[in-house]
């Protein structure tokens, strides 16, 4: 129940700094079997926190609780409002909870009483999964009403039809590398989908690929783009690089479990990843006989979708 008090307890404050997160984690006695099993970090690439921070942070960001490191913002996250996220599943409708949550609300949903169903669903290192079950969507509305929630309809079919394909140039920004000595330099390669030893005279005469420079806890990524130098968000910068090479053929789908699998180190942009996490309110699977990442009930148009931001193709079996 830790997890399910972090998140009442910023759900209060609303938001915060860094620090006071950390605090909080401490506090509550937070333990995450999360993990980022592509060994990336997300875009914060000067963080030198323990993996339990990381891990909460980009779990709760995943989940559609919690924005952290916001843009025009003094403070170092917000709690976003509470909200459902509706998806069509079969016959009935199904709200995800997102957002803040307060100690009353388990009672409420247990009293909540018309056409609708509640359940929760304890999982370890995440807040416990609530979902609202409803044969109409104007029902599932009504419930959400008198307790709190907003409703946004068919939610990860909206986010993505809000999202530029990965190689849209909004995505990158014109930067060049650090300079001194010290710095750790690998290539992303598109073949073995592994991060591999370069030297700084591969950087400067690739005309395009992507690049990670380390040292200690600080880490950039670079692409490469027809001779250019452009800082991206890595998970970003891997599927720039793989359209490139043309290597279309990461995804796969279950159509009959609705699991949507991708390579661990092929993880999909944060946002595309939140659509993908919505549909079931569940942070993804990782398989560690294949190393691929299992995002379950995915509906088929949701997978391709996200696949075509993406300029994948989706093997259905």
């Amino acid at each position: 129940m830790s997890v399910n008090n972090l998140l009442i307890w910023m759900s209060a404050r609303g938001e915060g700094s860094w620090q006071q997160f950390r605090a909080a984690v401490e506090e509550f006695h937070v333990e995450s079997s999360a993990s980022e099993e592509d060994g990336e970090t997300g875009e914060n690439t000067t963080s030198s926190d323990l993996p339990v921070y990381q891990a909460l942070c980009l779990g709760f960001q995943r989940l559609g609780h919690v924005e952290f490191f916001s843009a025009g913002t003094d403070k170092d996250w917000r709690v976003a409002p509470p909200a459902l996220a509706a998806i069509r599943q079969g016959e009935q409708w199904i709200g995800i909870a997102c957002g803040a949550r307060s100690p009353g609300l388990y009672q409420r949903l247990c009293e909540a009483k018309g056409q609708v169903s509640w359940e929760t669903l304890q999982v370890p290192g995440m807040s416990d999964r609530i979902r609202v079950l409803a044969s109409h969507l104007e029902e599932l509305r009504a419930a959400a009403e008198s307790n709190g929630f907003n409703v946004q309809e068919s939610a990860p079919l909206a986010l993505l039809a809000a999202i530029p394909p990965v190689d849209d140039p909004g995505s990158r920004v014109s930067s060049e590398p650090p300079t001194g000595p010290g710095w750790t330099i690998e290539k992303f390669s598109t073949s073995t989908l592994r991060w591999c030893k370069a030297e700084r005279r591969d950087f400067d005469v690739v005309q395009s690929g992507l690049f990670r420079f380390r040292m200690g806890y600080q880490r950039f990524h670079l692409l490469r783009w027809r001779g250019r130098t452009f800082r991206v968000p890595v998970q970003v910068g891997k599927f720039a690089v793989l359209r490139r090479a043309r290597r279309r053929a990461l995804f796969a789908y279950d159509a009959q479990q609705s699991v949507l699998s991708v390579p661990a180190i092929c993880r999909p942009p944060f946002l595309i990843e939140r659509a993908l996490v919505l549909c079931s309110g569940l942070l993804p699977r990782f398989d560690q006989a294949s190393s691929l990442l299992e995002y379950t009930d995915v509906p088929w148009e949701v997978a391709r979708l996200a696949a075509q931001l993406l300029h994948q193709e989706v093997q259905r079996q």
